[in-house]
């Protein structure tokens, strides 16, 4: 299923025009089945409701004495060991028959646990891990909220490759934070203009941001080489540098030499550093647009691997960009 979802929104991503009609909007309000008053809670008895998450479910409360005076059926197949083959999941639905009241409890989340009949089994989910039938479970929650984010990167592109975050499964924080949106239009502005050689490279983290992160769009037109840096800061509102003359025509002689965008392998560490700051490079040129994101970390532990190298190479020479 996630791989499915994966590939619909990449395949969205690399649609040309897009449609909001696409797009079902579902209400996904939280109902209050967590409420203070106990009295509220007896009357959802006989209404069906959906799980949420299965992540609310309790399979064995039904081995302790929660169940003590309820119906013999309901502690027999009220949690995994009577469930046989059965495994409760987002999404199903059944019939509440009975609210267990934790006394004592003041967790406005874990104070009350609903029995689910659905089919045969009994299922105790957890207060705020139920909703309505009508509503959204947590996975579709998910899928949708996926799709509306992808439909609106499509809008934000307008068909400019810089501001699509996904092309060719190649992921980019494009229009996330101000750095990448000032930086992806004035790339996007050369690429309308009829500049056909440009690179955006940007230093950034692969999650969150900072104000340390900078990107650099570097062109050639008509021979000559210019460049145009972008520095984040506090704020969050990136200064943005003169254009200046920039050869770049060595980094991409390198690409092309090298074959970049053939070689298959990554770079490799022993370990792994999760968000790390790391080099995000994209280069247009007719008829190829290529990205490639690497860590900072992967790229020092591994200098001669040819995409760390060219990494290296950029870095050094943008370096010169005040």
């Amino acid at each position: 299923m996630a791989k499915a979802l994966l590939s619909f929104i990449l395949l969205l991503s690399t649609m040309g025009t897009y449609s909001q009609s696409a797009i079902r909007s579902v209400n996904s309000e939280q109902p209050d089945y967590c409420s203070y008053d106990p009295f509220k809670m007896k009357t959802f008895i006989g209404r069906r409701a959906k799980i949420l998450h299965e992540g609310g479910v309790y399979s064995t409360l039904n081995e302790t004495n929660t169940f003590k005076g309820l119906p013999e059926e309901w502690g027999r197949k009220g949690g995994q060991n009577g469930w046989n083959d059965y495994r409760p999941k987002a999404g199903d639905t059944g019939t509440i028959v009975h609210v267990f009241i934790e006394k004592g409890s003041n967790r406005r989340y874990s104070r009350y646990i609903y029995l689910l009949k659905i089919g045969d089994n009994y299922v105790p989910v957890g207060c705020s891990y139920l909703t309505d039938v009508d509503k959204l479970d947590s996975y579709e929650r998910l899928t949708q909220h996926y799709l509306q984010d992808s439909l609106e990167n499509i809008k934000y592109a307008s068909g400019c490759k810089f501001k699509l975050r996904n092309v060719n499964g190649n992921w980019s924080r494009a229009g996330r934070m101000n750095i990448d949106k000032v930086s992806e239009s004035f790339a996007c502005d050369l690429v309308s203009k009829g500049i056909d050689t440009v690179m955006l490279c940007k230093y950034i983290l692969d999650n969150g941001a900072s104000p340390l992160e900078k990107a650099f769009v570097l062109w050639l037109d008509h021979g000559k080489g210019y460049g145009k840096a972008f520095f984040s800061n506090l704020k969050d509102q990136p200064t943005e540098k003169s254009v200046v003359s920039f050869d770049a025509r060595p980094l991409i002689d390198y690409f092309f030499l090298n074959r970049l965008d053939t070689v298959t392998t990554e770079p490799q560490a022993a370990i792994y550093i999760d968000h790390s700051f790391g080099y995000s490079v994209e280069l247009q040129v007719p008829s190829l647009f290529f990205r490639q994101r690497l860590t900072e970390f992967l790229i020092r532990q591994n200098k001669t691997h040819p995409k760390a190298a060219w990494w290296n190479m950029i870095a050094e020479k943008l370096a010169a960009i005040k």
